[in-house]
């Protein structure tokens, strides 16, 4: 199987134009990104030499554990905004077709960009999407091997989302070993952790979630710099 690879180039004028009309932008282009993949197994990065690198690998229909799952609508151009905004690194499945089970076994372009990520990168952060019925507006999962930076990372969240309610490792732990931060954590000697945006919060169309989506995105960027004065 050929596997194809996009790298994304910021805009030049994303830092004077409203959130919401960059989301819609970046949620076209991962759009076509993903129109482009055919039978492929692209992965969009974005490399900023940032300590944080976030994720996305369920924006497309993808695999889990052996079995095809529906996306977590729009958590692709989310997590290129976030990361546009917070100024940090990203790579972003806009394929994930081929079955996989174990981490061992996966060898597309998303899992290869997160193999070979090298300092300054610390920190993987994973973002999932939630339906609303489950309650919180965000979920942090801390994953199966937690330590201090997860336990600064998810500090950090908590103080500034405090307008938001946030949950921690319920009703999603990121403990199964599947999960990107099972990866990072057992695997690639980086801490992880995963966030769950509640669906509410996760429409480019509708100009009401860019409060959330920049809370989100500002408190990455705090992050960001918790993990480079803890280097």
């Amino acid at each position: 199987m050929t596997t194809t690879d996009e790298t994304v180039h910021d805009s030049p004028a994303a830092d004077v134009i409203d959130i919401s009309t960059r989301w819609r932008e970046l949620d076209a282009r991962f759009g076509k990104a993903r129109k482009r993949a055919g039978d492929d197994d692209p992965a969009l990065l974005v490399d900023r030499g940032s300590a944080l690198v976030l994720t996305a690998p369920h924006g497309t229909k993808h695999y889990r554990a052996g079995a095809m799952k529906a996306a977590d609508l729009h958590t692709g151009s989310l997590t290129l905004l976030a990361g546009e905004v917070a100024q940090v690194s990203a790579v972003v499945s806009a394929g994930a077709r081929a079955e996989w089970d174990t981490w061992d076994e996966r060898d597309d372009a998303f899992a290869r960009h997160l193999r070979d990520l090298r300092e300054p990168a610390r920190m993987l952060i994973d973002i999932h999407g939630m339906g609303d019925h489950h309650g919180p507006d965000f979920c942090l999962g801390t994953g199966p091997r937690p330590g201090p930076l997860e336990q600064l990372a998810v500090e950090a969240l908590r103080a500034e989302l405090d307008n938001f309610e946030v949950a921690v490792d319920a009703p999603f732990d990121a403990r199964p070993h599947y999960t990107v931060t099972s990866l990072a954590q057992r695997h690639l000697g980086l801490a992880g952790l995963q966030i769950e945006v509640a669906a509410r919060w996760r429409s480019p169309r509708d100009d009401a979630t860019a409060p959330a989506v920049t809370a989100l995105s500002r408190a990455l960027t705090t992050v960001e710099e918790r993990l480079r004065e803890a280097a």
